[in-house]
């Protein structure tokens, strides 16, 4: 007997029963092909249950449906010419019986509440039917009802671009999914990563977009949103909000073989809400300690009756004030999406984005001695009411044209724009003796673009009894930056005493022009990819990509300079990706894989001969396990991980710090653990630890075996939930959590800090940090209206911490107190 998903108990087909109720027509792309598979496509598509007896269907043959149908008519078809029809159980799910017309029925009985057959009730003596038969059956595809409350994903594209099953993936990767987020009642993109081992934002470039860290190498390369490059650089400049985003997924271990320039540790990748075909419509509002006031609007729906156009709109508005002393933030960003199917194998999406952020360039606090200083967080050193202002736009156009059953072709374009005013008076140089902080002033307008072209020919095939889920694909950029630069460097005398800030003198006066510049990215890459599914319980990714980067530099005069000069790099590389998944049961799979990456040196770096440099290459071994447990609904993995990045570079010893060396190498390993999921009927987990050891394994300047900074050696996160099922309490909840990091440095350790103008090392301590909610969830609280309510507690124990530093001793980021946030959400439907 063949079994395909889970096996259930036999249930009666019965006569008579009355005429299926119509579905919504939805579209269909099911080839011919054995009918026992063709079924097993139109359950995935339609989320209906279909069982039939194995013999029933052995040599049986479909021809197949394509286009726009109700699952009813496209499920006559696929039988059509089978000398079968089918046989309602319940709700959508049908069992196959022999015949020459389909008179479907339809159970009264809820799918998830269908009790067995011998529980079923007994249809009223006046209905005519026939004596029931019991019929053997075999599930082809059980598609489970997701709790919308999922903690865990089933599939992810970001690591092949094409999804597919995580289980089958040979890599290590992690989502954090929207509900996640709406729990813990995150507001930024950086906040939603501590569920994900290893990864961490220790530095926000001033409360900016900032740099992520993953499994120790800290990088802006490494953020992407819907597969393009979304880095602080040229793609965000402010913090990145969450209003639009449906999930994160994280994909360990270098990704250049798919996505270009980045660093070893791994990527990033938003994935954005997507249009809708049924009306939705919600509002929050939140509100919460020192001022923050957050409305926000979650709207979509068809735009016809036919539901080929379709919209989302994500807006929202915040005002905030801040732990930190007189720091006020505003912020506007508006999301619409708009979906289009043109044809029965041919859809476009539009996706725009409008970002408007005003608020102060925020250093944190200093290091004095080892560690940071003892001063209240909140202490702001430097001028709070000095704002700047960041404009952002992003427009991304999709279209996917289904070229056959086998072949589809995706085209897609992403233009970005931000224009900065960066304005700030902040820290300079430390005096440890006599605590006087000098401060220096700074303007820096600046604009920068970026535009990317994709082009990719997915395919859905076999070679024999191999199966193959292959790409190919090509990737055109231009990226644009420029900017001029005006500072004091501290010249004009501005200070504060950090421990008695009343003592300042914010100064004001001309600054000088120090940086004119503009620098133009040229971007062309070509990748394959193909998962290959060379058994049921054997896979095997292979893939690379081929990098083509033109960097430009143009320098122009300023008052230290008054020339131009112009610099012009190209740099080349392959990244290759190997990796073999094995599956020994159907709940446990073995990985491994080996992959590589590169990252473009800096522009202009030079060695004393003129040459220019190597990028940074890094290698990655990784393995582990992945498991699933309760049916699927609590997931785990645990990897062990070995990376060397080389080719970074150093101050050339022999002919001083203005000329380089590519002799450094860092290096990390380590294992991660990542659990997440449904334990029970309400109760649902999400936790991860990571042991990451990265350090200095080669170097001119910096202290051989000496630990990176940022990175603790033990760091880990858990948050569970529970709603309560039944009774008078059904609807209520509570949440608690715990976010930790040890030990970790401050600053690369100098093999000589004086002679190699470097700064003295310190240390951030570890810390403990405990969260927890309550939460009131009442559906139909009005007609069609159902509430949401939740009062979040961040750092419920007021714990005093760091989240890490900025390569100076002046700049060591804070973590927040206590804080409070309170929401209210109606849903309309």
């Amino acid at each position: 007997m063949a079994c395909f998903g889970q096996m259930v108990s036999p249930v009666q087909a019965q006569e008579g029963a009355a005429p299926v109720q119509q579905a919504p027509a939805i579209t269909f792309n099911i080839g011919a092909q054995p009918l026992g598979a063709a079924l097993n496509a139109f359950a995935e598509a339609t989320g209906w249950q279909v069982s039939f007896p194995t013999e029933l269907a052995a040599d049986a043959k479909s021809s197949g449906v394509s286009g726009s149908h109700t699952p009813e008519a496209a499920l006559q078809a696929l039988l059509e010419g089978t000398g079968l029809t089918y046989r309602s159980t319940s709700a959508n799910a049908v069992t196959l019986v022999p015949g020459l017309s389909a008179v479907p029925s339809v159970s009264s009985v809820p799918l998830l509440a269908q009790p067995a057959a011998s529980e079923l009730p007994s249809e009223p003596a006046m209905v005519p039917k026939s004596k029931p038969v019991k019929v053997p059956e075999i599930v082809v595809k059980d598609v489970k009802e997701r709790d919308e409350r999922s903690y865990t994903a089933d599939e992810s594209s970001s690591a092949t671009r094409i999804p597919a099953p995580i289980q089958d993936i040979p890599r290590s990767i992690q989502v954090v999914t929207r509900q996640v987020m709406e729990d813990q009642k995150v507001i930024r993109m950086s906040d939603a990563l501590r569920n994900v081992s290893g990864t961490s934002m220790p530095n926000t470039q001033g409360g900016r977009a900032g740099d992520f860290m993953i499994r120790g190498f800290r990088s802006d390369l490494n953020v992407f949103k819907n597969g393009f490059r979304d880095d602080s650089t040229y793609g965000s400049r402010a913090a990145r909000d969450i209003i639009n985003i449906e999930s994160i997924e994280v994909v360990k271990s270098p990704a250049s073989f798919l996505y270009g320039r980045t660093d070893p540790g791994g990527v990033i990748n938003q994935i954005t809400k997507a249009p809708l075909k049924d009306p939705y419509y919600s509002a929050e509002m939140i509100v919460g300690s020192y001022n923050l006031y957050r409305p926000t609007v979650d709207i979509g729906g068809p735009l016809n009756e036919s539901k080929t156009l379709t919209y989302r709109f994500n807006g929202m508005y915040e005002s905030a004030e801040s732990y930190r002393e007189g720091v006020k933030t505003d912020r506007l960003f508006l999301t619409p999406t708009f979906g289009w199917e043109i044809g029965p194998r041919t859809t476009f999406r539009f996706e725009g984005e409008y970002l408007y952020d005003r608020s102060p360039i925020d250093r944190g606090t200093v290091a004095v001695g080892n560690r940071p200083a003892s001063i209240p967080i909140g202490r702001f050193l430097g001028d709070p009411s000095r704002r700047g202002e960041i404009n952002s736009g992003k427009a991304t156009l999709t279209l996917i044209h289904e070229i056959s059953d086998a072949w589809k072709w995706r085209s897609a374009f992403r233009s970005a724009a931000s224009r900065e005013r960066y304005t700030s008076l902040e820290s300079n140089v430390m005096d440890d003796v006599t605590g006087i902080l000098t401060l220096a002033r700074y303007e820096t307008p600046q604009t920068v673009q970026s535009h990317y072209w994709q082009n990719e020919l997915h395919g859905l095939f076999s070679t024999g009894s191999v199966k193959h889920k292959a790409l190919l694909g090509i990737e055109l950029g231009r990226e644009h930056q420029s900017s001029t630069l005006s500072g004091d460097f501290g010249g004009l005398g501005s200070f504060i005493d950090i421990y008695n800030p009343g003592n300042r003198l914010f100064a004001d006066g001309p600054l000088s022009l120090f940086g004119n510049s503009a620098q133009t990215n040229n971007i062309m890459g070509a990748y394959f990819g193909d998962q290959i599914d060379l058994l049921e319980n054997l896979h095997v990714h292979a893939g690379g990509r081929f990098d083509v980067l033109e960097q430009k530099l143009t320098t122009r005069p300023h008052d230290f300079n008054p020339t131009t000069t112009k610099t012009h790099e190209t740099d080349t590389a392959f990244s290759p990706s190997i990796g073999v998944t094995y599956q020994p049961w159907k709940w446990v799979a073995v990985f491994a894989n080996y992959t590589e990456s590169f990252a473009p040196q800096t522009t202009g770096s030079r060695s004393f001969d003129g040459s220019v440099f190597s990028p940074e290459r890094g290698k990655s071994y990784e393995g582990g396990l992945k498991f699933q447990a309760m049916e699927g609904r609590v997931r785990s993995t645990v990897a062990v991980f070995d990376i060397r990045k080389k080719n970074v570079l150093t101050s050339d010893p022999a002919n001083g710090v203005f000329f380089s060396v590519a002799t450094g190498e860092q290096h990390s390993r380590g294992f991660e653990v990542d659990v997440a999921g449904q334990v029970m009927p309400g109760w649902d987990i999400i936790a991860n630890y990571a042991y990451v050891d990265a350090r200095v394994s080669e170097d001119n300047k910096f202290v051989v075996d000496s630990r990176l900074p940022n990175v603790p050696l033990h760091q880990g996160s858990l948050w569970t939930t529970y709603f309560f099922q039944e009774g008078v309490v059904k609807g209520f909840g509570a949440g608690v959590g715990m976010y930790a990091q040890g030990k970790r440095q401050g600053l690369l350790q100098c093999q000589d800090p004086v002679g190699s103008s470097c700064q003295n090392g310190f240390d951030m301590p570890g810390f403990a940090r405990m969260d927890a909610a309550l939460y009131y969830r009442k559906p139909e609280f009005f007609a069609k209206t159902n509430l949401i309510a939740a009062i979040n507690f961040t750092n419920l124990l007021d714990q005093r911490y760091f989240t890490g530093a900025q390569n100076f001793r002046e700049i060591v980021y804070t973590g927040a107190p206590f804080t409070v946030i309170g929401s209210v959400k109606l849903e309309f439907n």
